[in-house]
């Protein structure tokens, strides 16, 4: 339970920091919002008063365009029509007559014609009067009259035949007649077209006029320098915008994460979590005390164990010193002692890096690698003595395992002497005790006549010696014997 209240509390404490966090996040990004939203604002006013005269300056150079291209589409008509306009006038000038010729031969054709429909007319009235007057006569009978009628009738005929050839001799020359005058009328429209090309001419002119009037009210506008502020100020206004958008997205986003732990407050996970609040953070408070209180404490057993270390690894040296002094006989190596040096880490995670050295008239260098193998047996096992004779005061059991291996004959004698002497000194302890464990008898026997030379104490009554025998049934055993030293 205290588990789960201090999870709760934490957790309590995690969501007001969150809460205190998102809201002062949330107002910073309000102020933000309300300086880029009036920036914005005035950004987009500008850029819309910039849009505007850009628009008016983009209408009127679209317009401007429109009116040139227009112009020197018009420019090039007319320079083509000035070309064209020379013969056309001179054609012009030539139809004129040709049209009047026409007219006058027309007229001249028309007086022709119009003679010869009238007599046309007079010669069918006067048929018609004929054949009036042969009705009447044949009412009448009267032979002599109707030969008459007859005779006028017959030059009546040949006077209409002649007539009709006359009309059929006319009509080709009245086709061309036509086909004249419709010639005229194609001419007729074409000057009607000359004539509107310079009265688009006269237009082209009035255009450039009010094209160079633009540019003047352009450039006197500054047209460049309104673009550059207009392109400056959209620039600025997306920016903003986006600014902006960002904004309000982390708002929203925030906006979100708050509702959220509020909810989260509400659930009955966090129920009376006030209370439960105070509670925690008085133990907190308690706790961090007593932290405080135990890295003092630490503080002081570090220095402590710091300092009990350094006297621990003085008198290990000490009696390293005197051991090697009884056990080594060469002349090579001096002394031999233990160094620490401190690794680097954190203080949880302290640790010592031991090594041994050697000395030799003053000059001190690693072991490791520099000794012969007797040596570095010997080193071991003076080691191991001090650390016993330093450390296990209140341990009597002390045990060697084939001590005297790759030893010459003058360092078995120093460490039977070292052993007989640790022997002697720790006789009146009443729970010491030695154990050698080896094979080499001469070791043995060099200890049987140093521990007979030493004083103030009991020599052992016996040695043990194990061995291996055959039993009756044919397997090995292992016997252990008592051996009295004087049969040594």
């Amino acid at each position: 339970v205290e588990r789960d209240l201090q999870k709760s509390a934490d957790a309590k404490e995690q969501a007001y920091y969150q809460i205190n966090k998102l809201n002062n996040e949330l107002k910073s990004f309000n102020e933000k919002i309300s300086r880029v939203t009036n920036q914005a604002s005035t950004a987009e006013r500008t850029a819309r008063e910039k849009e505007d005269t850009y628009n008016r300056d983009q209408a009127a150079s679209k317009r401007k365009d429109e009116l040139n291209a227009q112009l020197e589409k018009l420019s090039e008509e007319d320079r083509a029509f000035e070309k064209k306009i020379v013969p056309i006038r001179q054609e012009l000038m030539r139809k004129e007559s040709d049209r009047q010729s026409l007219r006058e031969q027309n007229n001249m054709a028309e007086a022709v014609l119009s003679d010869a429909m009238n007599g046309f007319d007079r010669d069918v009235a006067k048929l018609q009067e004929i054949i009036e007057k042969v009705n009447y006569n044949v009412k009448q009978n009267t032979d002599k009259e109707i030969e008459d009628v007859e005779q006028k009738l017959a030059e009546n005929v040949e006077e209409i035949r002649n007539e009709e050839t006359m009309l059929a001799n006319l009509k080709p020359e009245i086709e061309h007649l036509k086909r004249q005058v419709n010639e005229g009328e194609r001419q007729k429209k074409v000057i009607q077209d000359n004539l509107s090309l310079i009265k688009l001419s006269e237009e082209v002119q009035k255009m450039e006029e009010d094209v160079r009037r633009l540019d003047d009210e352009l450039n006197a506008m500054g047209r460049d320098d309104a673009q550059k502020a207009l392109d400056q100020s959209r620039r600025r206004r997306d920016e903003e915008q986006e600014k902006r958008a960002r904004c309000e997205g982390r708002k929203q986003g925030l906006s979100d994460q708050k509702r959220t732990l509020k909810k989260k407050l509400n659930e009955q996970e966090y129920k009376d979590i006030d209370e439960r609040h105070r509670v925690k953070m008085i133990e907190h408070e308690t706790t961090q005390i007593v932290v405080s209180d135990l890295d003092k404490y630490y503080d002081a057993l570090d220095k402590a164990l710091l300092r009990y270390h350094g006297l621990k690894i003085s008198d290990i040296n000490r009696i390293i010193a005197e051991l090697w002094s009884l056990t080594y006989k060469g002349e090579d190596i001096t002394n031999i002692e233990i160094v620490s040096g401190q690794e680097s880490g954190s203080r949880a995670n302290r640790s010592y890096n031991y090594r041994i050295v050697m000395s030799k008239g003053g000059t001190k260098m690693d072991m490791r690698g520099r000794c012969s193998a007797g040596q570095r047996v010997l080193a071991s096992i003076v080691i191991r003595l001090a650390l016993a004779e330093t450390f296990c005061l209140n341990c009597g059991v002390m045990a060697l395992d084939e001590p005297t291996t790759n030893l010459d004959y003058e360092n078995k004698r120093g460490l039977a002497i070292a052993l007989a002497q640790i022997i002697a000194s720790r006789a009146a302890q009443s729970n010491f005790q030695l154990v050698v464990i080896t094979h080499d008898e001469d070791f043995v026997s060099m200890m049987k006549q140093e521990l007979s030379a030493q004083t103030g104490f009991n020599m052992p009554e016996r040695y043990y010696q194990v061995s291996r025998e055959e039993g009756h049934d044919g397997r090995f055993y292992s016997k252990i014997h008592a051996i009295d030293w004087d049969e040594l």
